[in-house]
């Protein structure tokens, strides 16, 4: 690898191969002639990581354009390329990103496995793993964006695609950085692709569903352990982190092998938003939760009495649970998300609640920045479902007064109608406890 300022040149500089992400490369060939491009820039780290299957790495937390980048080429056959930093370059390699262009960080991090056995010391060894740093390299304070956009521009050039039409995922760049990005990718033009991005991220890899599937069960088991958990005096703060514990014990439990993580939106009373004191009879509690395995999150939902329902409770689960019914039947190939919600909202009208308004019940999961992905099942949505797509179906209300309410499953579309990856062994009832 040629030297350049500000690249550690001890890191991989290439590596062949096609890329184990999860991109659809046909669909993405056929949306991409459709739209006019040439490629895909990529921009976010969860996107990142979707087109390429390498970690984007830590620098990407500071949400600015730079230390991860991927071109998604519109010809299936050619590898994805990517702009990468140095300490998680042997990632982007092993994920075999062709051509690879690396930059460095912060962090002093090198390798020196391959001088091993060596009878050196370590100044000797560093020295040797390092002597074909340029002159005067020093690293950063946290990533010189100047240095990762010239390799960009040099990744382009090298894939071919100098002056092509570029489509990136521009919901993922700063106002800060769009004019240096322009200038970057000169003289090829850049138009915005996020929806595009969006919608191949919607469908989802055998790999994706087998994280969803795992994260749907591990998320189920741990709500059916959490229930007896719901007793008078529990504080939400206690509930809460007994969730999160519950996760864990199940994922150990199943040998889970990839990194697991949890959320919960757990609330009871009257006042759902805040659910002061502890958990008392005739308390309506909402249980929102969900398992993340290996960056991929879950999102289950029911709600339960501590003690008899108080009478509008009934009222106004019963309202929601008609709407869910009404939904969960339509969730099929060919079905449009804006059907499912006109349906959803009109059982809640009939149950004596005109007024109700909601402006989506559901929407798509993956891995996301938190638990909701795009598409929404929402009125202006023009989304039909098709196999593949892995959804969230809700039904929620939350009245100040009376409580916090909701229903819902995890949905796999299949190729005749949707699976329960979550939820399919809980009650839809609002359970009394």
């Amino acid at each position: 690898m040629a030297a350049r300022p500000g690249v550690d040149n001890a890191a991989p500089a290439a590596c062949h191969g096609l890329m184990p992400g999860h991109v659809d490369r046909a669909r993405a060939a056929r949306l991409m002639e459709a739209a006019g491009l040439d490629a895909l820039l990529i921009a976010s780290p969860e996107s990142f990581r979707w087109a390429t299957g390498a970690e984007p790495g830590v620098a990407m937390g500071w949400r600015r354009l730079g230390p991860a980048m991927a071109v998604v080429p519109a010809d299936p056959a050619r590898p994805v390329g990517a702009v990468v930093t140095d300490l998680f370059a042997g990632s982007a390699a092993a994920a075999g990103c062709d051509p690879l262009r690396v930059h460095a960080i912060w962090p002093e991090a090198i390798s020196v496995r391959d001088l091993l056995p060596s009878e050196a010391d370590a100044a000797t060894l560093v020295a040797a793993a390092t002597a074909d740093r340029p002159t005067g390299f020093a690293r950063p304070g946290t990533f010189d964006r100047g240095v990762a956009l010239s390799l960009l521009r040099d990744l382009l050039a090298g894939m071919g695609l100098a002056g092509a039409r570029i489509g990136a995922e521009l919901s993922a760049v700063p106002a800060a950085d769009h004019a240096v990005l322009l200038d970057a990718v000169a003289p090829s033009r850049l138009s915005d692709a996020t929806a595009l991005v969006d919608r191949l991220r919607a469908h989802k890899s055998a790999a994706e569903i087998a994280l969803l599937r795992q994260a749907g069960a591990i998320t189920e088991a741990a709500l059916a352990a959490f229930v007896p958990l719901l007793r008078e005096g529990a504080t939400r703060a206690a509930l809460g982190r007994a969730f999160l514990d519950l996760v864990r014990e199940e994922a150990t439990r199943r040998g889970t092998t990839a990194s697991v993580t949890a959320w919960e939106y757990v609330g009871f009373g009257a006042s759902p938003w805040s659910s002061p004191g502890g958990l008392a009879r005739g308390d309506v509690v909402k249980v929102d939760v969900g398992a993340v395995v290996g960056g991929y999150t879950a999102d289950l939902a029911r709600t339960y009495t501590l003690g008899p329902a108080p009478v509008r409770a009934t009222q106004v689960y019963d309202a929601l649970r008609a709407a869910f019914e009404a939904g969960r039947k339509l969730f099929r190939p060919g079905t449009a998300l804006r059907d499912i919600h006109a349906a959803a909202i009109r059982a809640v009208h009939a149950a004596g609640f005109p007024s109700y308004a909601r402006g989506h019940f559901g929407h798509g999961l993956g891995a996301s920045i938190w638990s909701e992905e795009w598409p929404y099942t929402a009125a202006d949505s023009d989304v039909v479902l098709e196999p593949g797509m892995v959804m969230a179906f809700e039904a929620p209300w939350y009245i100040d007064g009376i409580g916090g309410f909701i229903l819902e499953d995890m949905l796999l579309i299949t190729e005749d109608g949707a699976e329960t990856l979550a939820g399919a062994s809980l009650p839809r009832t609002m359970q009394e406890l």
